[in-house]
């Protein structure tokens, strides 16, 4: 069993240096095929990655298909670049690029585009957004009133609101600190900052949003009433005579009502097993197996059953439900879409060197 919280930074691009492994990254003999069951169009894009783990190092690492897999244990540096050119469409690899290129940067993907944000030392808030096949930009520089401070402030996340990109940040250090939004208008190049009320705490990430380019983003609709959103609270710790002020996580589902401009809390502490935010819905799979589903633009909340028995390791791609579950021969993936299993899969190894392997691979959807 595995819980996680389905957030971009999980799928972060990592640039390798420059140099070779001395290791061959085809050595291993072992051959993998994923069988789809029932409705083939849902896995059209999709690729399993299998980790094959001895004493919590990975030893042997696998991309499964339809067609059969591929080792993908020690890919040398142009191997590596070869298959993330390949994942990244043009327009994103300069959306990509322009992350690279700055500091401090946040992203997200509404269902019309992508956004971004960054820093560039501390001379100039760099905005920039997808635009048909290039990418729009625009310059804050530290003269415009209200740039200084938030370039000087800890960056949680970004939203949409009427067209305008919104930042949360903390302005001040510890139980000081004041959670503040700064509003960004592009067009006359101004910045308004609003201060959040939360009682001894803070917003810690806005869900969706990521200091990390990944081509699986979530798609979080504009306009949503209801952000969700992670909350950091302080705790005061005396060790050895010494007291010190330590952040922690606040159990629980909350969000920023944009219209009352305070944070809400939808979930008191639960079972959270693994989430997602697709366009206007909070989904929220639970450990007994349940959709906890919230819809951001009105409030209203709902629960829904979607796996019997007990949950594997889950996957959410939009607004569907990945389940593995291992079995003797490989794994078995169920698919679920607004609570309803909509497609079977089933992974196996095919030749001797892959079943030697099976009972210590572990399966991911990439």
């Amino acid at each position: 069993m595995k819980r996680m919280w389905n957030v971009a930074a999980l799928g972060a691009v990592v640039i390798i240096g420059l140099g070779t492994f001395a290791i061959d990254s085809k050595a291993s003999t072992a051959e993998w095929v994923l069988d789809v069951k029932t409705n083939e169009s849902v896995w059209e894009n999709q690729k399993i990655q299998a980790f094959y783990e001895t004493e919590d190092e990975v030893q042997e690492r696998f991309e499964i298909t339809r067609s059969g897999s591929e080792v993908t244990t020690h890919l040398n540096y142009v191997e590596e670049a070869l298959k993330q050119r390949e994942r990244v469409n043009p327009t994103m690899r300069k959306f990509y690029r322009q992350m690279t290129n700055l500091s401090f940067t946040q992203s997200l993907r509404t269902k019309e585009e992508y956004v971004g944000i960054g820093q560039k030392g501390n001379d100039e808030i760099i905005l920039f957004r997808t635009e048909g096949n290039d990418i729009a930009t625009t310059t804050f520089p530290s003269n415009v009133s209200g740039a200084v401070e938030v370039m000087e402030g800890n960056w949680h996340g970004i939203f949409v609101q009427d067209g305008r990109v919104h930042l949360i940040y903390r302005d001040g250090y510890d139980r000081q600190a004041a959670t503040k939004i700064a509003v960004f208008d592009e067009g006359a190049v101004e910045i308004t900052l609003e201060e959040i009320s939360i009682e001894d705490g803070f917003i810690s990430s806005v869900v969706g949003t990521s200091r990390f380019y990944d081509e699986n983003r979530m798609t979080i609709a504009a306009d949503n009433r209801f952000l969700p959103v992670r909350l950091g609270t302080y705790e005061t710790i005396t060790e050895d005579g010494q007291t010190y002020t330590n952040e922690t996580e606040r159990p629980g589902v909350y969000a920023y009502d944009t219209e009352e401009k305070r944070v809400v809390e939808l979930k008191a502490e639960g079972d959270m097993w693994d989430a997602t935010v697709y366009e206007d819905q909070l989904i929220a799979l639970r450990e007994d197996g349940t959709e906890f589903v919230v819809d951001l633009k009105t409030g209203k909340q709902s629960t829904r059953q979607v796996i019997d028995g007990s949950v594997g390791t889950t996957w959410y791609v939009d607004n569907q439900l990945y389940h593995i579950r291992p079995t003797k021969e490989g794994a078995v993936i169920d698919v679920y879409q607004d609570g309803k299993a909509i497609s079977s899969a089933v992974v196996k190894a095919t030749n001797d060197a892959a079943k030697a392997l099976v009972s210590n691979t572990k399966y991911y959807l990439q």
